[in-house]
Formats: C-alpha cells, sequence, structure tokens
C-alpha cells in the first residue's frame, strides 16, 4: 500500500474552513484578517481585542483602547454579532497567532 503524506491546510485553506462555517464572521470584528488577508500580529491582535470586547461588551477588554470615543460605535456595532460566531472567530485568531508570523505573511502573499 503507497504511503500517504498529509500536510497541515495553508493560512488562507484554514480561513476559507472558517468562513464555511461562520460565513459572517468575514463582516465581524475580524474582517480585516479574514477578508483581507492582513494577517500580521498586529492585525491579529488588534482583531482579536475587538472580538473580544464585542462578546464582552467591554471596551475595556481592548488590548489598546483609542481614545477616541467614536470608535466604541465599532465594538457596540459588533455586540449584536452571534455569540457563538464571536467565540469561534476568537478561538480562531488565537490559532493563528500559533502560527509564525512570517510563515502567515508568506502565506498570504
Amino acid at each position: 500500500m503507497p504511503e500517504t503524506t498529509s500536510r497541515a491546510p495553508s493560512v488562507t485553506e484554514s480561513i476559507e474552513a472558517f468562513l464555511d462555517l461562520w460565513p459572517h464572521a468575514e463582516f465581524g470584528p475580524a474582517h480585516i484578517v479574514l477578508s483581507d488577508e492582513n494577517l500580521g500580529d498586529g492585525h491579529i491582535r488588534w482583531c482579536l481585542g475587538l472580538a473580544r470586547a464585542a462578546l464582552s461588551g467591554n471596551p475595556n477588554d481592548l488590548e489598546d483602547p483609542p481614545d477616541d470615543v467614536s470608535f466604541m460605535d465599532s465594538v457596540n456595532w459588533y455586540c449584536s454579532n452571534d455569540r457563538d460566531e464571536l467565540a469561534a472567530t476568537i478561538l480562531f485568531l488565537e490559532q493563528l497567532l500559533t502560527i509564525p508570523e512570517a510563515q502567515r505573511e508568506a502565506e498570504a502573499d
């Protein structure tokens, strides 16, 4: 019997699989990662903070809250997203951070 090797899915394939499960997430707090493939650590961490703040309804959950109060409208906007979807988005973003940034960014090019 021939030996088969399996490879881990690429970052792009992982994003596509995630969006197959959670199609509306493409328009949620992680849209710049999921749709625009901004896969740097800073982008992912920003989206992660935004998703956490939206899930909790607490803007203090942002890693680096902006001084611009109007930005809080974004947190309020995403608070109405499906809670399971927000939780899944948080887990997915955390998983992306386990992949080295250089690998993520190389795969997105």
